[in-house]
């Protein structure tokens, strides 16, 4: 089982690669092992006491520093810092990237590689912290170290880094060990992801609200709708109106046109009428109803009653008076 590297919090499993091994009676500075995108190396001796930093080195622009914690041994441990993959390491990409754990809409972009080299086996006693400063920052992007290991990259073996400025961190631990030997140097890729931005969402269409369809005003009803007199024989009937949710009295008026001549013998003068009304009004009674009392005369001819509510709503009765059968018909309308 390979030693496992963190920066910070987070494990990172990284494959070793050759150096040089020590010279008898001491340990000598391994020469750099990234011959492709060479750009700065830096060593310093381990100490059993205390941790040490790296002096800092750079290249395009990008400087990095390490600080390592305390040692089981005094050795010496090279850094090299490239823009391309040292000692043979394939590029840091999604698709080398084998174990990348990061969702499927993140892409990343390998910034620097660094490559830590030792001159003999050494534990140390906790995990070392790594620093980088950079050009510039993009808002939005975070940080990460991947890991190469067993001819594949880790990612993410640590992150996100703590941002200050244009300095991104990962921080030392002094939970656990790490072994380095002279077979192999740890190598690790320091990465940016971004994030795709969502488009905007586009605004709902509203749903226009149907205007609810208006409930007819009620309108009187009447019944009977038509009323036949025998003008040999003059009478009273009654004309009952009703109307939903109306208690309000009724008003009722009649208009007559007589029929020529009139009937032989001619009528008393008190019966020489078409039709009149009892009444002018009538409020309805408790059930909702109210009566109009139709006096037919002896004289024949028709007439249209017309009744009104409140509301100006109107029900007609028409009034056939006649010694003979009548047809007769009545209707309703709303003003």
């Amino acid at each position: 089982m390979l030693p496992r590297f963190r920066f910070g919090t987070v494990a990172v499993g990284l494959v070793l690669t050759a150096l040089l091994a020590a010279c008898s009676g001491g340990s000598t500075t391994p020469p750099p092992r990234n011959e492709a995108g060479l750009s700065d190396t830096a060593s310093v001796g381990t100490s059993t006491t205390t941790s040490v930093t790296v002096p800092t080195i750079g290249t395009s622009g990008i400087t990095s520093s390490a600080t390592l914690p305390a040692a089981g041994s005094a050795v010496t441990i090279t850094e090299t810092i490239s823009t391309t993959p040292p000692g043979g390491a394939s590029a840091l990409s999604v698709r080398a990237a084998q174990a990348l754990r990061q969702a499927a809409a993140v892409s990343f972009t390998a910034i620097a590689y660094v490559e830590f080299s030792a001159s003999g086996t050494v534990t140390l006693d906790g995990q070392p912290g790594i620093s980088f400063t950079l050009p510039s920052i993009t808002p939005g992007d975070s940080y990460y170290l991947a890991a190469y290991e067993n001819a594949a990259w880790d990612a993410p073996a640590a992150g996100p880094a703590t941002v200050s400025g244009t300095t991104v961190s990962f921080p030392a631990s002094t939970s656990g060990t790490l072994t380095i030997t002279t077979a192999t140097p740890i190598i690790i890729a320091l990465y940016a992801t971004t994030t795709a931005t969502p488009g905007p969402t586009p605004t709902p269409t509203p749903t226009p609200t149907p205007a609810p369809t208006p409930t007819p005003a009620p309108t009187p009803v009447v019944s009977p709708a038509a009323l036949l007199f025998d003008a040999n024989a003059p009478g009273t009937q009654n004309v009952v109106v009703s109307e939903a949710g109306d208690t309000a009295a009724y008003t009722a008026a009649i208009v007559c046109a007589e029929t020529t001549p009139p009937p032989s013998p001619a009528p008393s003068p008190a019966q020489n009428f078409v039709a009149h009304l009892q009444q002018a009004s009538a409020t309805p009674n408790p059930s909702g109803s109210a009566t109009f009392g139709v006096e037919g005369g002896a004289d024949p001819g028709t007439c249209t009653m017309t009744i009104t509510d409140t509301r100006g709503a109107t029900a007609t009765v028409s009034v056939a008076v006649d010694a003979a059968n009548l047809n007769v018909s009545g209707k309703s309308r709303q003003h």
